[in-house]
């Protein structure tokens, strides 16, 4: 799957929990200036996805998959700066949609950043919703369509 990791938090070891939380920092924290606190009562139960960089230093990019409400959801997707342009966050959410389609999963929900919007629309991602405000940021609910 595009060498990306699949894990839950209790399966990771302590340097890959590192650089999935230092992605997430630099990006949501430092970059996007977000305050809300980045753990939360999912990440217990969520499916870290990840790839790190060659000396294992840092993830270049990250997301995580939980089921909410009897819903799939995606989250805290963030590619560093260093490598965005190279197709990692398309990349990451195809093994994404790929992994939840072996495991009969018809459907993925996100909270998109209006922002990125496009990103999403480009993955066939629809809007189910109006925007909305999450930590000081419009977002809008998307879903993907997994199945036929």
């Amino acid at each position: 799957m595009n060498n990306f990791s699949f894990k839950k938090i209790d399966e990771m070891s302590g340097r890959e929990v590192y650089c999935v939380a230092r992605l997430r920092d630099e990006t949501f924290v430092a970059e996007q200036k977000i305050t809300l606190p980045d753990l939360d009562d999912q990440h217990l139960a969520a499916i870290q996805v990840y790839r790190l960089n060659e000396k294992q230093t840092t993830a270049v990019a990250t997301c995580r998959l939980f089921e909410e409400d009897h819903k799939w959801m995606l989250g805290r997707v963030a590619v560093s700066k260093k490598v965005r342009g190279r197709h990692l966050g398309k990349k990451m959410l195809e093994a994404a949609h790929q992994y939840l389609k072996e495991r009969g999963i018809n459907a993925l929900y996100c909270h998109a950043q209006m922002r990125v919007k496009p990103f999403y629309d480009k993955l066939d991602y629809k809007v189910v919703g109006k925007p909305f405000d999450e930590g000081g940021v419009q977002h809008v609910m998307m879903k993907k369509k997994l199945g036929l």
